[in-house]
């Protein structure tokens, strides 16, 4: 297994900063450009929301972690986590909003685009975990 972790302060910026950092990274062990574009589009949306939505405020002390552990042959799990206000799982609406909606398509799209998603709040950390599962065929042959 490997284990990867990326931090940032949490701006629109940065959190893509840390999307485009964490493909490097896959480019490493993912062949199929497919599911990079799908990863690149998970991270993006995942690292941008903590960046709007996590806290209240703007400030240096506030952190994006995302962790990526990967499995070749097997999985990618990423982890992006905040120490900020955090999700209420019961609010959260996993259907395509109406096209006339101006946002609301994150989780939509993350869930659907990976096989698992969970949320994790434990000791004031806030993790939103996305797993998915690669055939043989898309990992790189080393």
């Amino acid at each position: 297994m490997h284990r990867f972790v990326l931090e940032a302060i949490p701006t629109p910026e940065e959190s893509r900063e840390v999307a485009r950092k964490a493909i490097l990274i896959l480019k490493d062990f993912v062949a199929d450009e497919n599911v990079l574009h799908d990863m690149d589009l998970v991270l993006t949306e995942g690292c941008s929301n903590v960046a709007r939505h996590a806290y209240e405020e703007h400030e240096d002390c506030n952190r994006l972690e995302l962790t990526i552990k990967i499995k070749p042959g097997k999985y990618i799990i990423f982890e992006i986590s905040d120490w900020g206000k955090g999700l209420c799982s019961k609010s959260i609406d996993f259907s395509m909003p109406s096209p006339e909606a101006v946002g609301g398509r994150g989780m939509f799209i993350m869930s659907e685009l990976m096989d698992a998603f969970e949320l994790i709040q434990e000791n004031g950390k806030n993790t939103i975990k996305l797993t998915r599962k690669l055939k043989e065929e898309q990992w790189l042959k080393k």
